[in-house]
């Protein structure tokens, strides 16, 4: 899991051919320019995909028939996709709408996002950095332009990643610039499905949507997520970051209001709550939180949404009394966990490590586990929640997590050592699974 606000899709498609707008009496709003780089990536030697060329011609096409201005590149290597992004930037103005797309290979190393050419050689990780390209320098393209959209489908499944351990899996999260938006095919360190028809499946569903008449951005987006979801059986859920002042739409509506989001397919039940979660996940107003909790009192997410509820509720309080109930809420944290380690028999000849980083199934963000029996859970601008663990029987792969906020986790290694599976003490469903 855990990077800067445009779109970030497992396979991205940054188009480069440079070409006038063909007139396809579907103008952009008076006064405003609209520019776009769309890159689809297919032909890796090593590790070829399927569908990212298809992505990015496809995308391509659409956005001229939106009155978008396209540079489409395909296939390309990494000095011609260099020069893409550089004679990209050099057609921004203060005027401008640009939009970067790019489907194919991507990964992250310490944090930083990079776009993988179809010449890269990738043997370590010191190469990914003189291989690959920089998300950053497509980001320092877009300073001058007011209203930025960055499509990121380059998440798939990336043999590159297991050559080397300190690489992340799928893509870092970015902080998006003022006036942009930054878009995912899938969450913050998760792989996206490359499809098995001709477009992937996040394009798949974002061609479906730039068209319709009337549709905010944002709502563009969140439609994208709810078919995503829905089709994959909540396998793969996009993600956005946005730090946008103005509207914009693909293509303006006659006035009237734009028809109501989809509602989740009849076979997945589960949808409209996770669309729900991901509309509140970063708000700071504890009321977003109690509504979702009245509404889904048995959601997947509804131990993390008291968690940030009972957060909020004591950045409310006075200093005093907040820094207080911390500091109770971590000794009483600290004293169940001595208690129960005293009750228990001494752990013996069979160790399990399980430190390092864990990625919750059921929340955004992380969980570091220490070998020195601490932990602690970061998510993604709004909470961080101290924790202890133990193993109650060296025999068995049982682990005991108490949390500060009062939550217990009781969970079981798997036999490969890669996912913590199990059950909270009010019998939620919790699992890990072990970052690469």
């Amino acid at each position: 899991m855990k990077l800067p606000m445009l779109f970030l899709a497992a396979c991205i498609g940054i188009a480069v051919a440079a070409e006038p707008p063909r007139n396809t009496g579907m103008s952009a709003a008076a006064g405003e320019k609209r520019i776009a780089l769309v890159i689809g990536n297919s032909a890796y030697k090593d590790a070829p995909l399927k569908n990212p060329a298809n992505d990015a011609r496809d995308v391509a096409a659409a956005l001229r028939k939106l009155g978008f201005e396209v540079i489409e590149k395909t296939n390309v290597p990494q000095k011609e996709m260099n020069r893409a992004i550089v004679q990209f930037g050099e057609k921004l103005r203060a005027d401008t709408v640009a939009l970067f797309y790019y489907a194919g290979h991507g990964m992250q190393v310490r944090g930083k996002n990079y776009l993988i050419p179809v010449d890269a050689q990738i043997q370590s990780e010191a190469s990914v950095r003189v291989e690959a390209v920089d998300v950053d320098g497509v980001l320092d393209q877009l300073t001058i332009s007011p209203l930025n959209i960055v499509i990121l489908d380059a998440c798939r499944n990336n043999p590159f990643e297991r050559r080397f351990r300190s690489v992340g899996g799928g893509l870092a999260q970015m902080d998006a610039p003022k006036g942009s938006l930054i878009a995912y095919a899938t969450a913050p360190g998760k792989t996206a499905a490359d499809g098995d028809n001709r477009n992937g499946l996040y394009t798949q569903e974002l061609l479906k949507h730039i068209q319709t008449p009337g549709l905010p951005l944002e709502t563009v987006f969140k439609r994208v997520r709810i078919g995503v979801m829905a089709a994959s059986g909540d396998a793969q859920t996009p993600w956005e970051t946005s730090s946008l002042t103005g509207d914009f739409f693909f293509r303006p509506g006659s006035g009237s209001a734009p028809p109501p989001i989809p509602e989740a397919a009849p076979t997945d039940p589960a949808a409209d709550e996770i669309a729900q979660w991901r509309n509140i996940e970063h708000s700071t107003d504890v009321t977003d939180f109690e509504q979702y909790l009245q509404r889904f009192p048995n959601s997947r997410y509804a131990t993390l949404a008291k968690a940030v509820q009972q957060k909020l509720q004591g950045d409310a309080a006075t200093p005093t009394t907040t820094q207080a109930t911390a500091q109770g809420s971590a000794t009483s944290a600290r004293e169940v966990a001595d208690g129960e380690r005293q009750a228990q028999p001494a752990q013996s000849a069979d160790p399990i490590d399980l430190s390092g980083t864990w990625n919750p199934e059921h929340a955004p963000g992380q969980v570091y586990i220490f070998s020195d029996g601490s932990c602690t859970y970061k998510g993604f601008l709004i909470i961080s929640i101290g924790c202890q663990w133990r193993r109650p029987d060296a025999n068995k792969r049982e682990f005991v997590i108490v949390w500060n906020h009062g939550y217990t986790d009781t969970m079981t290694l798997s036999s490969d050592g890669q996912r913590l599976i199990g059950r909270n003490n009010v019998g939620d469903p919790v699992a890990f699974t072990r970052s690469r």
